[in-house]
């Protein structure tokens, strides 16, 4: 076997603990399924994809072709690729980290040894080697110096670190620059500690590059995916005694297998990782955005044991003199299932259909109200601020004039005590000083704090300023606009922006526009566009 392997050029940035780089194995990959048609590449108009269909399609016969796609015939699921390309080393041998089922979904231990020479030989005639370090280095560096960039203040691993109680030897993320079929995990066992390894997508892309951006939920895969590496060990030698209540897999069994967990062993580790995701969430960002952002969208893909789990957890967090790391309260976290009785199912299934409210095809723009006398002008009235809260109610009488002079202006009191239903709904003041937006924000993703609001990234800062819209709670139909802001005083002005009414969201300061975006259904749950 030859080392030609190891001739690969190196393309990686550090910081804060982790490695991000572009790895020869996952590009090789990917160039090959591309030769037979997978369906799984990035949807995104990249230009390195056009080049590197031109530069290898004259190899779709090579035989390392038809033996990827029959090995997806023969049973591979949608991670175990990915896994295997890990298990090669630099003379492409596979080494030791396959499981068992893995093994067997790939045909075999030769069968897969046969297939890791084929990738080698089709280095060896493709010239990949000159593809990767010198034709597309220029790409590989720049991407590289803009994830860099991206992510200068970007710190999973410490929070990990600190919640599970251990240190790894080594955390890399793999940009997976053709990819767009999924984000992978694994851990690769060292002596006292293991190699962690997150395999990311491109969520965009600009200028015809794929492009990393550390938003809410690249840091989501990021915890998840490592978090198997602290997970996964601490299960392991446990989860044969979770067997006991494999009947819980029944009720969500469609979801599961929907999102390729076919048993309830998989399933349990696939509950425990995302539920400590939400507590490291909720450590990171806050209580509210953790439960709009990371608790809601893990329910509502069907994981209602998250609940029992995270009510555990807050034990191993209360305890931690006896509890040092997360290995030691293991044994104690599966005992959690034993508590979950049938009659508790119904009702952790009603909440997987309230979490995923509203049910819409879409959700409106600010600018999606009727100007007539249907829709009614909001104003708070609570406001701690009496002078910022009477500035603000001159300038929407002025608003309200110019856009929609029939509208009716009335107070936040007097609309709790309408019916709303068939009318669009223009709202006005702070969540703390409208008691309509105050009983109806947390239904929107976005969530405003003190020191700063939050889409799908953190926006910090004292004066900021939001524009967002949402079905009117009580008729899906029609439409609440909010305008609202951290501060009473900075409800005002709008009508400057161009802008505010063109996006689901729109975040500014003196309405100089500083995120926007749109709401997206993932899994039945309209969050914050990922991609932003």
């Amino acid at each position: 076997m030859s080392s030609y392997a190891q001739k690969f050029s190196t393309y990686k940035t550090e910081f804060q603990g982790a490695e991000y780089r572009v790895d020869p194995r996952i590009e090789l990959f990917n160039i090959v399924c591309m030769l037979f048609g997978h369906n799984g590449m990035t949807q995104h108009n990249i230009t390195y994809k056009q080049q590197a269909l031109d530069r290898f399609s004259p190899y779709k016969k090579h035989p390392v072709v038809d033996s990827v796609l029959n090995t997806f015939r023969k049973g591979w699921t949608i991670d175990d690729p990915v896994f295997f390309m890990l298990c090669l080393d630099k003379k492409f041998k596979l080494r030791e980290g396959l499981s068992h089922e893995q093994l067997s979904r790939g045909g075999g231990a030769g069968r897969l040894q046969e297939l890791a020479r084929l990738f080698q030989d089709f280095v060896l005639k493709t010239g990949f080697d000159d593809w990767f370090n010198n034709t597309q280095r220029p790409f590989y560096q720049q991407v590289i110096a803009e994830t860099a960039y991206n992510f200068r203040s970007f710190g999973p691993v410490r929070p990990l670190e600190a919640y599970f109680g251990e240190r790894h030897r080594s955390y890399t993320v793999i940009l997976n620059l053709l990819s767009g079929y999924g984000n992978f995990g694994r851990a690769f066992a060292g002596r006292g500690s293991s190699d962690l390894y997150a395999v990311v997508e491109t969520t965009s892309a600009s200028a015809g590059r794929p492009v990393f951006t550390p938003s809410i939920s690249v840091f989501n895969l990021i915890v998840h995916e490592f978090g198997h590496g602290f997970v996964n060990p601490a299960l392991d030698p446990l989860i044969a005694g979770a067997d006991a209540y494999s009947w819980l897999y029944e009720p969500i069994a469609g979801d599961m297998k929907r999102a390729g967990y076919q048993s309830w062993r998989s399933t349990v580790y696939e509950t425990v990782v995302p539920a400590i995701v939400c507590r490291i969430a909720r450590i990171t960002f806050g209580e509210e955005f953790a439960r709009k952002n990371f608790y809601n969208p893990t329910v509502a893909r069907g994981f209602i044991y998250a609940d029992v789990i995270i009510n555990k957890l807050r034990e191993y967090e209360a305890c931690r003199k006896q509890y040092p790391d997360f290995r030691s309260f293991a044994p104690e976290l599966l005992t959690v299932f034993a508590s979950v009785k049938k009659e508790d199912i119904d009702f952790m299934l009603k909440k997987i259909d309230s979490i995923r409210k509203p049910v819409v095809d879409r959700i409106p723009k600010p600018y999606d109200f009727a100007r007539n006398n249907s829709t009614f002008f909001i104003l708070g009235t609570h406001e701690p601020d009496k002078q910022a809260e009477s500035a603000m109610h001159a300038w929407v009488k002025k608003y309200r004039d110019v856009i929609s002079g029939d509208s009716p202006l009335i107070t936040d009191d007097e609309a709790l005590k309408l019916d709303l239903r068939g009318r669009d709904l223009v709202v006005f003041g702070t969540p703390a000083g409208n008691f309509l937006l105050k009983r109806y924000m947390s239904q929107v993703p976005v969530v405003i704090e003190q020191d700063g609001i939050s889409a799908n990234q953190k926006i910090a800062g004292q004066n900021l300023q939001l524009v967002t819209s949402w079905p009117n709670p009580a008729d899906s139909k029609k439409t609440m606009v909010i305008y609202t802001a951290q501060q009473t005083a900075d409800i005002v002005n709008f009508h400057y922006s161009p802008n505010k009414d063109q996006y689901g969201y729109w975040i500014a300061q003196n309405t100089i526009t500083l995120d926007r975006g749109e709401y997206v259904n993932h899994c039945g749950i309209w969050t914050c566009d990922p991609s932003r």
